[in-house]
């Protein structure tokens, strides 16, 4: 099995330095390149294809959450997971509603730091901290369901509802008896549907459209 290939963005030399040691500590990952802000990021995604880029919040030129969303716009097929010192409500939802897999707190062990970027490296919505997790479900309490401009099919209900359990496509195909591909086909209709461009996103989205409840998400 090859590693997972991972970009580490912070504009701390220290900071960076530190967190591509926790990810060369652990053998299925890669450090394959490092930058010190979002535009760097954006330049270095695109020379160097990585599975996952771990991404500081607060940067010059370009913070983590811009950096991010443009990096979804552009379409790319990779996994981010935020690494941040803060732990305010607004920098957590934004960078989810970015399309974040998730975020993590700089305090987080190494061991979650490396499992957070496996499950990210996979396309799965990154196991959230309790008091991240605090925060998301609180934020989602309040806004007002909108009706949406094309509403989810039967199905594409049934799989947005496992995603938020944090199942894998292979999972969902097995427990839905469908395939892979069709798997995917359905959370790219999906996304379009929620003007999202992850499954964290997709999830998040799904909550404040009440499509599903705080009941079926596994954070």
């Amino acid at each position: 099995m090859s590693k997972l290939r991972v970009l580490v963005v912070d504009d701390h030399p220290m900071v960076r330095r530190g967190t591509c040691e926790i990810i060369q500590d652990d053998p299925d990952l890669e450090v394959v390149g490092q930058a010190s802000n979002g535009e760097e990021a954006l330049r270095e995604a695109d020379a160097l294809q990585p599975d996952v880029v771990l991404m500081d919040l607060s940067m010059p030129k370009m913070d983590g959450v811009e950096a991010t969303k443009q990096l979804r716009e552009r379409g790319a097929k990779l996994g981010i997971v935020i690494l941040s010192a803060h732990d305010e409500d607004d920098h957590v939802l934004r960078a989810l509603q970015a399309g974040a897999n998730g975020y993590l707190l700089k305090t987080s062990s190494d061991e979650l730091i490396q499992q957070a970027v496996k499950l990210a490296g996979q396309g799965q919505a990154v196991i959230l901290q309790p008091e991240i997790s605090r925060i998301v479900l609180g934020g989602l309490k309040s806004p007002p369901a909108t009706t949406l401009v094309e509403p989810l099919s039967e199905r594409e209900l049934e799989v947005i509802k496992e995603v938020a359990k944090d199942l894998g496509n292979k999972q969902i195909a097995s427990k839905l008896c469908i395939s892979d591909r069709t798997v995917q086909h359905h959370l790219s209709n999906i996304y379009g549907k929620l003007n999202v461009t992850s499954r964290t996103g997709a999830v998040l989205k799904a909550l404040q459209e009440r499509l599903i409840s705080l009941e079926d998400v596994r954070f």
